[in-house]
């Protein structure tokens, strides 16, 4: 049995000691260039030479996944179950304990995307909370952004032309939205940063903020830029 992908569900998998997803991708025969993602869960690192029949990779649940659950186009994501022996049950899958993680736990998570930064603000924009890979990738610590608007690491220009409300807007009006732009470190230096923004409710639906996942890809945009 398969079903979508959610971040509740994600959450409830890493809670319950789930440390990595094997990973099988098909092409859709019913839509054009669309692509399904099954992920199935295991609590030990398997070996890449002994994958199970039909799995190209696995993943660490707290790294690749993170970004699936926001959406990628034309692209279907789904937890598959009782697979495997080590795999997780209908009962582990359905107990929805996504909103009632302790704040330590939900930290160690964010934590340990340490090449992410993962940021939430509440529903203006505010910074509430900041992750070791924001402070690797920003340049702050926690403390310095604490209350401030995510609004400190765009740039002047995208600032002038009203490019930190729109994004928000967009997130909550679409589900997400893409982030891919120059943002600017504490030092001065700017960089192209890769991520997206999206909402963030709870267990009521109500709109509580939201979250940023972005990762530096500076390298990489000046590969592009140099036709490497």
């Amino acid at each position: 049995m398969r079903t979508p992908l959610t971040s509740q569900l994600l959450g409830d998998l890493i809670e319950k000691g789930y440390e990595y997803v094997l990973v099988k991708i098909n092409l859709n025969p019913q839509q054009d260039e669309a692509v399904d993602i099954t992920l199935v869960p295991i609590k030990e690192k398997p070996e890449l030479n002994k994958l199970p029949a039909g799995f190209e990779t696995f993943y660490r649940i707290t790294r690749e996944p993170m970004q699936l659950v926001c959406g990628v186009d034309n692209t279907s994501i789904f937890i598959e179950y009782q697979t495997f022996d080590d795999t997780i049950t209908s009962q582990d899958l359905f107990d929805d304990t996504y909103f009632r993680m302790s704040e330590d736990f939900f930290r160690q998570v964010l934590d340990s995307l340490e090449d992410y930064a993962v940021i939430t603000t509440d529903k203006n924009g505010d910074i509430n909370s900041w992750n070791t890979g924001a402070q690797k990738v920003l340049g702050y610590t926690e403390q310095e952004v604490l209350g401030l608007s995510a609004r400190i690491f765009f740039t002047p220009e995208d600032i002038a032309e009203g490019k930190p409300e729109a994004e928000l807007k967009k997130a909550l009006s679409r589900g997400r939205a893409i982030d891919e732009r120059y943002h600017v470190r504490k030092d001065g230096t700017r960089f192209w940063g890769s991520g997206l923004v999206f909402p963030l409710f709870d267990e009521q639906h109500n709109h509580r903020g939201f979250t940023k996942i972005m990762r530096n890809q500076r390298e990489e945009q000046r590969s592009k830029e140099l036709g490497i």
